[in-house]
């Protein structure tokens, strides 16, 4: 063999022998996982929604249920910025009266002289059902409309933990009240 020629082998040898060294030779390669995919949460979808009138020193009430766990979300506006209107979020269908003697799971509450709208959130709420209490508290009339938004989760998650009170603070009993109204 001519010299040229043994190195012209010597080189394929070395290229060949540098290609299976990069390769990690001839040890068998660990396969790379194949990550779960997370699943995709349904998008949001309004679960109660309406447009009615509070008497000042009127409460309405609003039982609603969902199907899904995830965020709640409950917005009320009002015409009149000189009401005030306050609302509370609570678990299961739970009646004026039980809601007045602080009977019922309160989840969110927004009592707020100056909020408008007033609005509440319940992160992880387990399917189920729930009552909206919205209080106008006056001065005057007032014509409000309301929504319930549910964001759900893409995995079950925790039910929130309950207020460590059973009623929101003064609502219902701010003063002597005309009644409940039954919000549709």
């Amino acid at each position: 063999m001519s010299g040229g020629r043994r190195l012209c082998s010597y080189l394929v040898g070395a290229a060949v022998a540098a290609s299976l060294a990069a390769c990690g030779g001839s040890s068998p390669s660990t396969p790379t996982p194949t990550p779960t995919p997370v699943p995709t949460p349904p998008p949001p979808q309004v679960v109660a929604q309406g447009n009615d009138s509070l008497k000042a020193n009127q409460v309405g009430r609003l039982p609603f249920t969902t199907s899904r766990t995830g965020a709640l979300d409950a917005t009320v506006d009002w015409s009149s910025a000189t009401n005030d209107v306050d609302v509370a979020l609570v678990r299961g269908d739970c009646s004026f009266e039980q809601f007045t003697a602080q009977q019922c799971t309160v989840l969110a509450f927004s009592v707020s002289l100056t909020a408008k709208p007033e609005k509440v959130r319940v992160d992880n709420a387990a399917a189920g059902s729930y009552t909206l209490f919205i209080e106008n508290t006056g001065p005057g009339d007032e014509r409000l409309g309301y929504q319930v938004v549910l964001t759900p989760s893409a995995t079950g998650a925790t039910p929130p933990s309950a207020s460590s009170l059973k009623a929101a603070p003064s609502l219902g009993q701010k003063r002597t009240l005309h009644g409940v109204v039954h919000l549709h």
